[in-house]
């Protein structure tokens, strides 16, 4: 028997977010190494996998197929949520920007149906968390991982209400309160990143994030 399709860490924290349902969807599936993963794991009894993109469809159904998955996976050509024709237990939208992501949520959030949603964008996390608050979604869990020599944030959100500041919107909940593996890391690799903003905004970012080191930093040593 071949061994279990293989993730890298950003992939892996995400599959290990993932909770256990009947039916789990994969918004903008790529390669479709995650819902291969979700379903040689038992995670999801099916899968819908889902891409804008044909060609990146075509790519992850003949990985599903090369594992004999094709029978437990739904294959969807879509814009975003629109593609569900079942409520899922949970979605997982990964792999782009914030305002892209923001907008498959607001967009499709009829099709939401209380999922739990496994959460990941390239930028602007804050946007995409204030979204979940707008949306009535709660974040449950948050973590950190690297891959392709860049860290990535990635939450669970569940139904629920939760209000948050400026400070919470732009560091991340429940990173703040568990400081979460490679944390630490992360936040010195985004204090590089605000010191190139020539803005306001870019500096009020520099110092919170040097704020949350010390703290960090001061935990550490206490």
């Amino acid at each position: 028997m071949p061994r279990i399709c293989e993730l890298d860490d950003r992939l892996s924290r995400a599959s290990a977010l993932f909770p256990a349902c009947e039916y789990g969807a994969d918004i903008g599936a790529d390669h479709g190494r995650l819902s291969c993963y979700l379903l040689e794991t038992g995670t999801c009894a099916r899968m819908c996998v889902a891409d804008i993109s044909a060609d990146s469809l075509k790519k992850a159904e003949q990985l599903l197929i090369s594992r004999g998955l094709k029978d437990r996976a739904d294959f969807k050509v879509g814009d975003g949520l629109s593609v569900l024709d079942r409520p899922a237990g949970a979605i997982a939208i990964l792999g782009m920007g914030g305002h892209t992501l923001s907008g498959i949520l607001e967009n499709g959030r009829e099709k939401l149906c209380g999922a739990a949603l496994i959460l990941s964008a390239h930028t602007d996390m804050p946007l995409v968390r204030r979204t979940l608050a707008e949306l009535n979604y709660c974040i449950e869990t948050e973590a950190i991982a690297f891959a392709a020599h860049r860290f990535y944030c990635l939450l669970r959100a569940v139904p629920g209400r939760e209000q948050m500041d400026e400070k919470q919107l732009f560091l991340g909940p429940r990173l703040m309160e568990t400081k979460a593996e490679h944390y630490p890391e992360y936040l010195q690799w985004r204090i590089g990143i605000a010191a190139k903003k020539q803005s306001p905004q870019g500096k009020q970012e520099w110092i919170w994030l040097k704020e949350e080191r010390k703290r960090v930093r001061d935990g550490e040593n206490g």
